[in-house]
């Protein structure tokens, strides 16, 4: 088949033209199109370093002076509509400024160097404006120039109060009803976590007390504050707009815990935890990741108990078992009483080269263990494998001598075979010795 060339090429200036001809189109002046309706009287907003939602610096709004009412003095009166009213319905548009919040339209605006002042601000409310009913206008020629001011937003710069260094900020609108009571991030005791709300979070950190000062001396009590600053709307001026705010952090995910539920959902082993209750596992699964884990985490129990925990030794590949796997170098436990916790090595479970503990399979000796206390049982079902000697059991942990007392954890054999294997405990190390 043969090309036609003539006909392509005349098909290409076509669209050429048909492309310079919307062009055009698109780039004729608004006002004549308003002119050539009538609609000769125009009011220009402007958005002034902003931009409206049509992706415009600028929108219009022009009117017929016959359809106009006339006041008791024959001249014609404008009832303006902000670009945003909702009388406006799909022609709606708001003006927006990326970091700043619109203080309002202003009728005067003057620039003295970088210096911006406003004046006049319109109330779309009460203010009209006159124009006179026998006058000439062109909507090329706006009668009144709205100007847009904008305030910088109000802004909380967040500091670590250790090192000093501001960690992130937050900024909130004084057109918002809730500036008198911005509200702190808060520990929620559905799920144990801080929920920052409006606040930005801190990588590696969690929210902490907080104070006003740099040097800690005045610490915040309350659930929410004040942001101090101050917007004069006469002339469009903001006075105190940035507050300074220092987070005591505490390094690491921490969660306060009121429910055995609620410390499951949470659990990590590199979590922390704060206890402000007692927790009662009774119909709870103690969490797999710690029974076996590497803890390297921190529990506060504040006195609290954690009861009736049960974990059962059956997966011959983890060689440390415990309500902890291993408490690391890292690890922190204070003030907490583990009551009534149950350890069982189940029956067919190879313990060869495995280590196991009540509290943990091992402890390190650079754990922090304080004001700690456990009780319960060890038990081992008669037919776990015992093959070698490779294998180290504990009342409180396999491996590893914490300053905890041991005196209320036994150690007993079960299953149908129990008389077979006798259970010796020295120095809370436990030797199990099979009979004939």
């Amino acid at each position: 088949m043969k090309l036609n060339i003539k006909a392509i090429l005349l098909a290409i200036l076509a669209v050429v033209v048909l492309f310079v001809a919307a062009g055009c189109a698109a780039t004729e002046n608004p006002y004549r199109v308003n002119d050539k309706a009538g609609y000769n009287v125009s009011i220009k907003f402007d958005a002034n370093g902003g931009f409206f939602t049509t992706n415009t610096a600028v929108i219009v709004d022009s009117y017929n002076l016959a359809d106009l009412p006339k006041d008791s003095a024959g001249n014609a009166t404008i009832a303006l509509l902000s670009p945003d009213d909702s009388q406006r319905g799909k022609e709606a548009f708001t003006a927006v400024k990326n970091g700043y919040f619109l203080a309002g339209w202003y009728t005067q605006r003057t620039v003295d160097g970088e210096t911006v002042t406003y004046g006049n601000k319109w109330d779309f409310e009460n203010d009209t404006y006159s124009v006179k009913s026998d006058g000439i206008y062109t909507a090329s020629e706006p009668v009144l120039t709205l100007y847009a001011a904008w305030i910088p937003l109000f802004e909380i710069e967040i500091y670590d109060l250790n090192s000093g260094s501001m960690v992130n900020s937050a900024t909130f609108s004084p057109l918002e009803t809730d500036m008198d009571h911005i509200q702190l991030p808060y520990w929620d005791e559905k799920t144990g976590s801080v929920l920052m709300g409006r606040f930005p979070k801190y990588d590696g950190h969690t929210w902490g007390d907080v104070y006003v000062d740099a040097e800690g001396t005045q610490k915040v009590d309350i659930s929410e504050i004040a942001h101090p600053g101050k917007v004069d709307y006469d002339n469009a001026t903001v006075e105190e707009a940035k507050m300074k705010l220092y987070v005591d952090y505490m390094e690491g995910e921490w969660f306060h815990i009121t429910s055995a539920k609620q410390f499951v959902s949470n659990a990590s082993v590199s979590g922390n935890y704060i206890l402000d209750a007692d927790l009662d596992f009774e119909g709870q699964i103690w969490p797999t990741a710690l029974m076996h884990g590497n803890f390297t985490g921190t529990i506060q129990g504040n006195g609290h108990k954690i009861s009736n925990v049960a974990v059962t030794q059956t997966n011959n590949s983890k060689v440390n078992t415990g309500l902890f796997g291993q408490l690391t170098e890292n690890a922190v436990i204070s003030d907490v009483t583990f009551e009534n916790a149950t350890l069982t090595i189940d029956g067919g479970t190879r313990v060869m080269g495995a280590s196991f503990g009540l509290l943990a399979g091992t402890v390190s000796e650079k754990a922090q263990l304080s004001n700690l206390s456990v009780s319960g049982t060890v038990q081992i079902d008669a037919d776990a494998y015992f093959g070698t000697d490779d294998y180290v059991i504990g009342l409180l942990c396999g491996m590893g001598q914490p300053d905890v007392d041991t005196s209320d954890i036994t150690c007993q054999v079960v299953g149908e075979n129990a008389e077979s294997v006798t259970v010796t405990v020295e120095d809370g190390k436990v030797t199990l010795t099979q009979t004939e």
